[in-house]
Order: C-alpha cells, then structure tokens, then sequence
C-alpha cells in the first residue's frame, strides 16, 4: 500500500533485511511557490531527465481511524498474522503542505547503481554481514557484476547510507516522507498510487523470493503508476527516504514543509515489498 505503513513490524524488517531499493531522488524548489520553469532555471534541463514534476501545494497527509479499519481488514485477507496496532502510526489524517519538487520516476536500478560502484570504488549492492544461506540468496550481485536478468531490477541490499552517498554523487537527495507521499497519493490521499482499485495487474506483490526471478523491472505497470507518472510506489521493493522514523510523526501537525525528527534509531522506509 502507498500510505504511511512504518509499524514496529517494519522495524523489525530495517533490523534484520538491509534488501531495500531507494526511489526517486528529490530536487526542492525551495523558493516555495515559485513556478515549473523557475525550478527548472536552477539546474540544467538534462538533469530532469527521468524525474517527474510535483508542484507546490496542499495534498491530505496520513489516514483517520476509518482508513485503519479498512486496511487492516484487507491485510488480514492476505496476511492472518496480521494486527490492527501495526498501522497505528499512520494517523491523523491532516493537510500539508510542500514546496514544489522533482521526483525519480522510477526506482533505482541495478545498473544505475553498477555505474556508481564502478565510478567511485563504492561498495557492491551486498549483504557482506550474511551467515546464513538464506541471507546469502538475497544477493543478486557476483562481486561487481550483475546478471543481464536485473539490470533493469530496483536496486536491494543497499543500506540508508549507501542510498544517501549515491543520491549525492548523482547531485541530488532522497525525499522526505511527505514529498515521497505526496508523489504516491496525490492530493487527495489516494490508497494506491493508482486510486482505490486492487493492486492485481497494476504492482508486484504477494511474491515468495525467488532470487532473480522475484522482482520486475522498473516501470512494468503503466496502469500502476502514481497521478505525478511515478512507477512502482507500491509493489517490487521497499524504498529509503531521508527521514528518520518516528511512531509519533504524524501526530505532530506541522503543515508546512515538514522536517523529519532531529534524530532517531531506525530510518523511514516507504512503499511496499
């Protein structure tokens, strides 16, 4: 789901699975309200290249109580584990409003990500911490190398400071919660990215890994992607943004450009794997 789905549970997955893509790094237009051409004046048009334009303005941050109930009952349709308190964090539902910004339109690939490695020495899309077999068989990459099967694959077995180093070598950052929302939901705070309508043909999901075969490219659903044209906020991997996680982050209604907490312990992933 592209909506605030950072539990205790997701904790517990940032602890022990580092196989997390990152998204659509963020250029701010941080003169406020100022227009598409204005924002684009700053940079070259070259480094647009690839991103989607999300202007500047309201959209409905969070769920209510309501939302909770419906996402909890059709969690527990695919998931009988499932608990109500995991999606507790998601409330209130408020408005906020962003600056204008750029997005990627699509997660960061494996060969994207090869090209980094080569040009600065960076450590490989690796787990290199693994012991056992299982941890082992979520690394998709030979050393340096990557199969020709996911070049176009959301990079995994990144950390949060891999994903921060690249954005900066590529000359831009992650985005916070809120634009990463806002890029997902839209305005009006939509379920999916797409609308209300069932992820079946629209995501990748509901998948036992299978090594390579797991995931899909980037970009493999047209009718999934999110009112701004941004592929993949819900499905494939789960993606890094710059916050740090706070259960009590939407509770602090703060309604313009909202900062991520000073610190923390666990940084904010979104999306869905």
């Amino acid at each position: 789901m592209a909506i605030r789905f950072l539990s205790p549970f997701l904790i517990q997955l940032i602890i022990w699975v580092s196989a997390l893509t990152f998204y659509a790094e963020a250029y701010a237009d941080t003169a406020g309200a100022e227009t598409k051409t204005a924002l684009r004046a700053e940079v070259s048009d070259a480094d647009y290249l690839g991103m989607a334009y999300v202007p500047a303005g309201v959209f409905r941050r969070g769920s209510t109580s309501k939302n909770v109930t419906r996402f909890y009952e059709l969690c527990r349709k695919a998931d009988k584990k499932c608990k109500r308190w995991w999606f507790k964090d998601e409330t209130p539902l408020i408005r906020v409003n962003l600056d204008a910004f750029w997005i990627d339109t699509y997660e960061v690939t494996n060969e994207k990500y090869l090209e980094f490695v080569l040009a600065t020495g960076h450590r490989p899309a690796l787990d290199d911490t693994c012991t056992t077999k299982k941890c082992r068989d979520g690394n998709l990459w030979k050393g340096k190398e990557i199969p020709d099967s996911i070049r176009r694959q959301p990079v995994t077995q990144v950390s949060w400071f891999d994903a921060s180093t690249y954005c900066t070598w590529r000359g831009k950052r992650l985005p916070t919660e809120s634009e990463w929302e806002k890029a997902a939901r839209g305005i009006q705070g939509n379920v999916y990215p797409w609308g209300s309508d069932l992820p079946r043909g629209k995501a990748t999901y509901k998948r036992k890994w299978r090594g390579q075969f797991t995931m899909t490219d980037v970009g493999s659903y047209s009718t999934g992607k999110s009112v701004y044209g941004v592929y993949d906020m819900a499905g494939n991997a789960w993606e890094w943004v710059a916050d740090w996680y706070s259960y009590d982050y939407y509770k602090e209604k703060v309604r313009d450009n909202p900062k991520d907490p000073a610190k923390g312990k666990y940084k904010s992933v979104r999306g869905g794997s």
